[in-house]
């Protein structure tokens, strides 16, 4: 049995989480907590978990975070950005493993965080013992620790439609220009005008113009390890253009990755190379290029789906990458995260199929 709690109740990757957790036969929730909604049946904020849970939400105070650690053995984590060092710090005291969902421990290099985040990290040395880990790229180093980064939902699907071909080795220095959608939950729960009814049907729009999205860096981070750079010198890892849009739908992410290479390829020697590389990845699904994947086929579970394609024109790879962005995006990976330290299958409780239509 493995005894779970989650700090951020109230979000969505909490209520996601729960819910995926109800068909994983080893996990037992203890505790929810949150500053918000404090005193309430976590059903009231996510009534699709009534009957499921009975707990209430907890106020997030020192003296109720100790005693859920201390009586779990997985603590999940999401609060805003500085704040999950404070937190950490009782959680593993206590003796139990924490899974932050959150940003605060994802950079090797915290200069890259304060840059990206616009404030000084509150604890560098945290980052030096947590692990970052989307477990189709990096498991091995995330086997038995205590402290897991859990990687965010773009660079996820970024990071693994990039991956064979990185690994390839065929990429030019440089190239990468990610196109990359995602529904509004990925904004997360708390009101907005632009998230709106009114607002966001029929409504599509980029945002963070200009390479100025958080994700960014996090992308890099990913290649650099995957092509073996120095994760601590961010002056030499390769630069890619990142630039997110907001689709008028609830969840799913889609990527559309470029990239110039230095050889050409048949669409069939791309599905050859790519399904090969994943062959052995439960949650990653390949398709040939007359199948493109769509956003529907992912919904509500921790598989990825991509269709690698090839201009012979611009010379230029071209991969169609899709997660549920709260799912393998956040909640989805973050079990998996948690199967893979707990040492059990890492499918256990999540191989089932998408919602669809």
């Amino acid at each position: 049995m493995i005894r779970y709690s989650a700090i951020g109740a109230v979000g969505y990757v909490c209520g996601e989480m729960l819910r995926m957790m109800v068909a994983h036969p080893e996990g037992k929730l203890v505790n929810v907590l949150d500053s918000f909604g404090v005193g309430d049946s976590i059903a009231e904020h996510h009534p699709a978990l009534r009957g499921f849970y009975d707990q209430k939400i907890m106020d997030l105070t020192d003296e109720n975070v100790k005693a859920t650690a201390e009586a779990s053995d997985v603590v999940f984590i999401q609060v805003p950005s500085g704040d999950v060092p404070h937190w950490a710090d009782i959680i593993l005291a206590a003796g139990a493993k924490l899974i932050d969902i959150g940003a605060d421990i994802r950079f090797r290099d915290v200069s890259v965080w304060e840059k990206w985040y616009g404030q000084k990290h509150p604890e560098p040395e945290l980052t030096k013992n947590a692990v970052y880990c989307i477990p189709e790229v990096m498991r091995d180093l995330a086997r038995g620790k205590s402290v897991i980064a859990n990687p965010g939902c773009y660079p996820t699907a970024s990071t693994l439609g990039l991956q064979p071909m990185l690994k390839a080795g065929h990429i030019v220095e440089n190239t990468i220009v990610i196109d990359a959608k995602s529904g509004y939950t990925g904004a997360g729960r708390r009101p907005a005008t632009n998230k709106i009814l009114t607002e966001a049907e029929n409504n599509f729009c980029a945002y963070a113009l200009g390479g100025g999205h958080r994700h960014t860096p996090e992308i890099e981070q990913n290649i650099a390890y995957i092509t073996g750079r120095d994760l601590m010198k961010p002056e030499t890892w390769q630069y890619i253009n990142f630039q997110p849009h907001l689709l008028p739908q609830v969840r799913g992410i889609e990527v559309t990755i470029y990239a110039t290479l230095d050889r050409d390829y048949t669409n069939d020697e791309l599905f050859e190379l790519y399904d090969s590389f994943y062959k052995d990845e439960p949650f990653v699904q390949v398709y040939p290029a007359s199948k493109p994947v769509q956003t529907k086929w992912v919904y509500g579970t921790n598989f990825c789906a991509m269709t690698p394609t090839y201009d012979a024109r611009t010379h230029r790879l071209i991969v169609s990458s899709v997660i549920d962005n709260i799912g393998k995006g956040a909640a989805g990976q973050a079990i998996q995260n948690m199967n893979l330290i707990m040492g059990i299958p890492e499918t256990t409780g999540l191989m089932y199929p998408a919602m669809y239509p």
